[in-house]
């Protein structure tokens, strides 16, 4: 009898445990090896030698290994960073060990474990979108810009009866979130007036509420944002992180809704100007924890928050497709990642292609592909081609 040994790849212990059920494998017995039939990659980052040496030998101990600079061996050199290597047991047993030493490794044990916890929760597709979003596992967000100067669809949504036409095609199409903005985003732009932005989105918001879907406005202005939420709004996409206006913050907290933190390197003016990173990923992860917790901080309720890592927004073509490539390292921070990549430029440089309108087959690889990655809420221009490949990805990703 030919055996057929093969090799199978998975992403998370929810995968080892469904294989080991269909084997016949005894509940104990799941348990126990479950967690053993995957590995993980942490990156850390600003240890001293000695903290460096202690990581090493406590994740020798708890049966991983950990990976660090030459020189850190000899107690030299500092700020050494360090990638540390094992199950997801093994880590929180490391987060454990590492709690018993100062407050330095202390404060890291918490990071660590909350992350390992939240990542294999993102990995297992356990998180759930923000209540007003209708708690699905994913959800398509269309696009709808009422500006006359947006890089894809600029003019085209000026009047509001074009506009509430397209939304309702979006709808239709399978949208779960209309997302509606009046100011410009695009590299170079500069802002317009509060007047301006309300004129352009009150009557359009006002519209679209009726359609019975949650409609998200695309602001950094507070008070826009504050009469968009009167007229029928469910959400606040804020670029700026909640950085661009004192009250936006304070509105989120009163009103109970969802809001997006992204991230941005600079101002639409000039974000596209050289951007630079060391670490594009760590960097990112960093700047959405503190924004995550300042927004907590500010009254924001955790369910009500949303992280986008900003394609676009202030890196290279080359960033971009990193923050896809490592999109999943986002989950760790425990919130469902949106995914913003329909038809930007650095698509175009992969093709080679300065025509807007010629993305459409690559947005949507960018979509599955952050599927794969554990992503849930998709902004997109074109809803039913980008619903339609979402549909195929998470029937593949129930069957693992």
């Amino acid at each position: 009898m030919d055996q057929n040994p093969y090799i199978i790849s998975i992403e998370s212990q929810a995968e080892a445990e469904r294989l080991q059920e269909r084997l016949g494998v005894a509940p104990e017995g799941i348990d126990i090896m479950a967690p053993m039939a995957v590995s993980r990659l942490v990156r850390v980052a600003g240890l001293d030698a000695r903290d460096a040496n202690i990581l090493k030998q406590e994740m020798l101990a708890a049966g991983g290994d950990c990976a660090l600079p030459e020189d850190v061996y000899d107690l030299a050199g500092d700020a050494a960073g360090a990638l540390v290597m094992g199950t997801p047991a093994q880590l929180m047993m490391l987060a454990e060990k590492l709690r018993r030493h100062g407050p330095g490794l202390y404060h890291l044990a918490a990071v660590l474990a909350f992350s390992i916890e939240n990542y294999e929760r993102g990995r297992s597709r356990e998180r759930r979108l923000p209540p007003a979003l209708g708690r699905q596992g994913w959800q398509v967000m269309g696009i709808l810009n009422v500006t006359p100067d947006s890089f894809h669809d600029g003019g085209s949504y000026e009047d509001p009866g074009a506009a509430l036409r397209q939304a309702e095609a979006m709808v239709a199409a399978g949208a779960g979130v209309i997302d509606i903005g009046g100011e410009s985003t695009r590299p170079g732009s500069g802002p317009v007036s509060e007047e301006e932005e309300l004129r352009r989105v009150l009557p359009v918001v006002e519209a679209v509420a009726g359609l019975g879907v949650p409609v998200s406005i695309d602001t950094s202005k507070a008070a826009v944002a504050r009469e968009a939420l009167r007229l029928g709004a469910s959400m606040i996409n804020d670029i700026t992180a909640l950085r661009g206006d004192a009250e936006m913050a304070r509105l989120a907290a009163r009103q109970g809704c969802p809001v997006c933190l992204m991230h941005m390197q600079g101002t639409p003016a000039d974000m596209q100007k050289k951007p630079r990173y060391r670490d594009v990923v760590g960097e990112i992860t960093a700047f959405l924890r503190d924004r995550v917790a300042w927004a907590e901080a500010q009254g924001i309720a955790r369910e009500n928050l949303v992280i986008d890592p900003g394609i676009g927004f202030g890196k290279s073509p080359e960033h971009n497709l990193e923050i896809l490539n490592r999109l999943d390292a986002f989950l760790a921070l425990g919130l469902p990642v949106m995914i913003g990549a329909s038809r930007k430029s650095f698509l175009g440089a992969v093709l080679e292609n300065d025509d807007s309108g010629k993305r459409l087959a690559a947005t949507v690889a960018a979509t599955v592909l952050a599927y794969g990655k554990g992503a849930q809420l998709f902004r997109v221009h074109d809803v039913r081609e980008n619903r339609d490949a979402l549909l195929v990805a998470s029937a593949v990703g129930s069957e693992g």
